[in-house]
């Protein structure tokens, strides 16, 4: 191989291992959060691996929101109406740690998410019989109307 091709080789190498890299670590997006995706088409279906992880919905025909559930990875597919492939990429749901303060009490996690007054808020690693009191006392506080 001549030293010009040689060299072409290696930068064609280098291209591919940066692209490869850039691709790997996927969208991301914190956990019980939203974030934007612009899509490049107008998409009639989206895809998600798993959607206890992130979920998505379509706002109009290339406009996607995507919220975290749980930590995790998976992948995101959106398809145009003839089943081609508009945008695809790993998703991954990330911990926020805006705010948040993590007690640990021996090997027992309680955490809180201070704005500017703490709250309890159950994180999956808290302790299970404080994270199911406090689960518990949510979801009864969502289904009676949100109030406080």
């Amino acid at each position: 191989m001549k030293p010009v091709q040689l060299f072409l080789a290696g930068l064609l190498a280098l291209a591919c291992t940066a692209v490869a890299q850039g691709q790997s670590r996927g969208f991301e997006v914190p956990a019980d959060h939203a974030a934007l995706i612009r899509l490049p088409g107008d998409a009639a279906a989206i895809i998600i691996g798993n959607p206890n992880i992130a979920d998505a919905t379509l706002y109009d025909a290339r406009t996607i929101f995507v919220t975290g559930r749980v930590y995790g990875r998976t992948n995101m597919i959106a398809l145009d109406d003839n089943g081609r492939v508009l945008y695809t990429s790993d998703l991954v749901v990330t911990q926020s740690g805006r705010g948040t303060v993590q007690v640990f009490r021996n090997t027992e996690r309680h955490s809180y998410v201070c704005a500017p007054e703490c709250q309890s808020v159950p994180l999956i690693g808290d302790a299970s019989d404080w994270f199911s009191g406090v689960s518990g006392q949510q979801a009864n506080r969502t289904s009676a109307g949100g109030g406080r």
